[in-house]
């Protein structure tokens, strides 16, 4: 799960609730006013920063139409500044100023939809208002069967290619329910693989609904928000039928205070008869440092004991290949000996035979000797300069490159 998109739907939710709440109030709602809410959760292929084209192509247009407001050459900020006043609220601006938005909805689509809200105004303002109150689970059920009455949205020139409607519409149900809870059920790559890890995809809508909700408390995932991130990790994050859980969302570990768990105990009492508090508090920093820096990655912790991983960086190549990072909070060497030992045995029972791909991360630069024995295994090397990341493995070069100080 990566912790960027996830804080993006986040901001989605807040602002397009923070426009809604507005909106909805009025006793004359437009199309194009439904239309733009839907719109505030598009995206396009460059979509990142204010200068991104999603923000002139998609963005801007949408908030326009919420506001019925058309500037000519609109800038974001000034669009922001017309919310804010609009919501009597401050923090709509800065909203809008962040990078939102989180679908790439079909292009084929996307004006034909218009039409169709136009066509079931009268349907679609009530449950508009319904996903914006939501206060339940139940309350969702019934929206989601609600939306499985309703027609399919034709293809631009195409009335015969249809749309199921709620590849529209679940992912601004989503970004209107305060408590985040409405799932994203709009036929992404995400959603399918999930949608078929469960079991449910060829099933009705209200049966995938509740399949997808009792997912949350489980493996880490908290929200809708989680659950559109983790796709086909679905088995590993929380067990399928009989088999149990082997993996975790990485989580923010406790650094302060005697009672600080760290993974793996009984392998460093091997090393060491008494576990200092110290290297706990040590361990811990390093391991919220790095899930700070990587928001890009979907990051996962061991949860089985024959498999206590640290941290394991989804796709961290862009090649769909994962890396798997052993955390130490020392350079001496025994502590390098063991997370040899640890991260090969990890991988092994993960991953099999298949080619290791992993990492060691140390709090600091170790001397030229420790380089050279884990370049001699193949094994990468991280460490933290102040609260830059940094690696004299060359393939692990674009990992450290793309981790942001926050």
């Amino acid at each position: 799960m990566s912790e960027k998109w996830t804080g993006r739907k986040r901001r989605t939710n807040h602002l397009v609730r923070a426009m809604a709440s507005t909106l909805l109030k009025q006793r004359r709602i437009v199309p194009e006013q439904l239309h733009g809410l839907c719109r505030l959760t598009w995206i396009t292929s460059n979509n990142h920063g204010p200068d991104a084209p999603y923000v002139a192509s998609t963005k801007i247009p949408a908030l326009e139409s919420i506001l019925q407001k058309q500037r000519g050459e609109s800038t974001l900020a000034g669009v922001a500044e017309d919310a804010a006043q609009w919501t009597g609220s401050p923090q709509t601006k800065k909203l809008i100023l962040g990078d939102t938005g989180f679908t790439n909805f079909y292009k084929a689509y996307r004006n034909s939809s218009l039409d169709w809200i136009r066509d079931n105004m009268e349907t679609l303002i009530p449950l508009f208002r319904t996903a914006f109150h939501l206060n339940t689970d139940v309350q969702g059920l019934s929206l989601v069967r609600k939306i499985m009455t309703l027609p399919r949205i034709p293809k631009a020139n195409h009335n015969d290619e249809l749309m199921r409607p709620e590849f529209l519409l679940s992912p601004v149900f989503f970004a209107l329910d305060k408590r985040i809870r409405f799932p994203v059920m709009n036929g992404n790559a995400g959603v399918t693989a999930l949608l078929k890890k469960l079991k449910v995809f060829n099933e009705p809508l209200d049966e995938q609904y509740l399949h997808m909700i009792r997912l949350y408390g489980k493996g880490g995932i908290d929200d809708a928000a989680d659950l559109d991130e983790i796709g086909g990790d679905l088995p590993e994050l929380v067990g399928v039928g009989t088999t149990d859980p082997t993996k975790h969302l990485l989580t923010e570990k406790k650094t302060a205070g005697r009672n600080i768990p760290l993974k793996d105990e009984a392998d460093l009492k091997v090393l060491q008869k008494e576990l200092l508090v110290n290297c706990r508090k040590i361990h811990n920093k390093l391991t919220n440092q790095l899930r700070k820096l990587l928001t890009d990655y979907t990051l996962l912790e061991g949860i089985s004991k024959s498999a206590l991983f640290d941290v394991l960086v989804k796709n961290f190549d862009g090649s769909k290949t994962d890396l798997l990072i052993e955390v130490k909070s020392s350079i001496e060497p025994p502590h390098i000996r063991m997370a040899v030992g640890q991260v090969l045995d990890y991988w092994f029972r993960i991953n099999g035979k298949i080619e290791p791909r992993v990492a060691i991360l140390l709090p600091k630069e170790p001397d030229n000797l420790t380089k050279d024995f884990l370049s001699w295994q193949k094994i990468g090397l991280l460490w933290f300069s102040g609260e830059t990341l940094k690696t004299s493995s060359p393939w692990l070069s674009t990992l450290a490159a793309h981790s942001v100080v926050p």
